[in-house]
């Protein structure tokens, strides 16, 4: 099934077209932002004038044939903050409908704030019980509290960026004060509430937040925004004009104006609620739009792994069933690869969260073969770069696809660009990760799962992993010794096998 979701923003206007497998699971086929700015008017004069009506429609018009290119079953469509507050939003509406043939829902506060908790919450890991969500949009700022799919508190504040920058244009010191003053007695109750939820993290979602994360430099690598560096910036940002924001911190034009009041809402916010971090978040209003339709037709998606609840793992599932790689080789070499990595704990120094990558690199390893036999380690890390990999950071998915494209083959080397690329750090853990992986699919060449249980021996600077088997797993010990490179390379350890019986 294929979705269109639109977001009619007070600041800018997204389509996202989406081909849903089953509820979580996901792969984005387009998107499309148009920086319209509707607010600026509406909060200004109050309505949104004929010309920039117009070039909505336009946009609409445009996004209504892209999604009906990619054959979608329905188009979703939403407005928030600048259409709700239009003295025109039926004009809008009417227009919409006639000459785009959109439905448009206006969203109510509470209602935006709902469908962007959905979103975040069905790309999170269900080790998140108690989550906070910060929205900080154009027109409105929605904090959302909830408890796995349950939300236990909204609020919607007209504390938009864009709207902040209608009512305080300008970077003088005293328009500065003058904003804090307006935001912090809003920001206040709300960040009571926060600090009494008590969450095991706090998200902050939607433009203004992803531009600050690039910024501060976590947008790509799942780190969090930390407050210190937050004020920091967000005095520089505070004190400079667009023009210099523009040109000093490779700021969009249509941004320029609306970061530092952006900076200055959620610095307060995280002042007042006493929180030291948040977390950027890709996931937005579009997104729970189409979580919510994805959950209310989820007898008609394909049912694969629905019965999964972690997002990670349901979407890895996901593709290596697509791929034709979630077969009985993949299951066993998955299996031997974490017995190796508990086993070897002491000697291999990787941290627990390398458990799960090295799991989801076996379970993906031969996805290759999808395109063609011949170099299919080398497929594989193309088709797990580009695959519908929900709620992983871009790094780890990074490591998760080089983990499986050195399953095999020659071992990393200088000319390997997306090796290279890699910091330091990184190079160690999917070379520690592959190391494991290479023996791992050894110890299965004959996709037969002879190899029953194994268990290590480490002595020094040596290692024996004693194998139970069941047969003669003669073709095993040969290629898992011949893939052993890796493993005495990156952990400067000898390695021999043993087998201590057959069943």
């Amino acid at each position: 099934m294929k979705v269109a979701a639109i977001d009619i923003g007070s600041n800018s206007v997204h389509l996202v077209v989406s081909r849903l497998y089953a509820p979580g699971v996901r792969e984005v086929l387009d998107r499309e932002r148009e920086m319209l700015r509707l607010g600026e008017s509406t909060f200004r004069d109050g309505a949104v004038p004929p010309e920039e009506l117009d070039r909505a429609i336009d946009v609409l018009k445009r996004y209504r044939a892209i999604a009906e290119a990619h054959g979608v079953n329905a188009v979703l469509a939403v407005a928030t903050s600048a259409i709700r507050d239009a003295g025109n939003r039926e004009e809008f509406l009417n227009r919409a409908e006639k000459e785009a043939r959109l439905a448009v829902r206006v969203l109510s506060g509470d209602d935006e704030g709902r469908l962007i908790y959905a979103g975040v919450r069905d790309g999170l890991a269900p080790t998140f019980k108690r989550i906070g969500v910060i929205d900080l949009g154009g027109g409105s700022m929605e904090v959302i509290l909830g408890d796995g799919p349950k939300v236990g508190y909204v609020k919607s504040l007209k504390l938009g960026v864009l709207r902040l920058a209608v009512q305080f244009p300008g970077h003088r010191k005293k328009t500065i004060a003058a904003l804090e003053r307006h935001a912090r007695p809003l920001l206040e109750p709300v960040a009571r509430e926060i600090r009494k939820w008590g969450a095991d993290a706090v998200l902050g979602t939607s433009g203004t937040i992803m531009a600050l994360a690039g910024l501060l430099g976590v947008r790509q690598d799942g780190r969090p925004i930390h407050l210190a560096a937050l004020k920091d910036l967000s005095k520089q940002l505070l004190q400079e004009s667009p023009e210099e924001i523009r040109e000093r911190h490779a700021v969009d034009k249509d941004r320029a104006d609306t970061i530092g009041p952006g900076s200055l809402v959620i610095r307060v916010l995280m002042e007042e609620a006493g929180l030291d971090e948040i977390y950027p978040c890709e996931r937005a209003l579009r997104e729970g739009v189409v979580a919510d339709y994805a959950s209310r037709n989820a007898e008609r998606l394909e049912p694969h792994d629905e019965e999964i609840t972690d997002p990670r793992r349901r979407s890895v599932y996901f593709l290596a069933r697509r791929l034709g790689a979630l077969d009985p080789h993949a299951r066993q070499t998955a299996r031997l690869a974490l017995r190796l990595f508990d086993t070897l704990s002491p000697v291999h120094g990787m941290e627990p969260g390398d458990r799960e990558l090295l799991e989801y690199a076996a379970l993906l390893h031969d996805a290759g073969y999808w395109i063609g036999s011949d170099k299919h380690h080398k497929h594989a890390y193309y088709l797990i770069t580009e695959g519908p990999l929900e709620s992983f950071s871009r790094e780890e998915v990074r490591i998760i696809a080089l983990a499986a494209r050195y399953h095999r083959g020659t071992v990393p080397k200088r000319r390997h660009e997306a090796w290279t690329k890699l910091p330091k750090k990184d190079r160690r853990r999917v070379a520690g990760l592959a190391a494991l992986l290479r023996i791992a699919d050894g110890l299965d060449r004959g996709h037969a799962g002879l190899i029953k249980d194994l268990r290590t021996e480490i002595d020094g600077d040596a290692v024996t992993i004693h194998l139970a088997a069941d047969g003669d797993p003669h073709l095993e010990l040969y290629a898992a010794d011949r893939r052993a490179d890796l493993f005495r390379e990156a952990f400067k350890l000898d390695l021999e096998f043993k087998v201590n019986g057959t069943r």
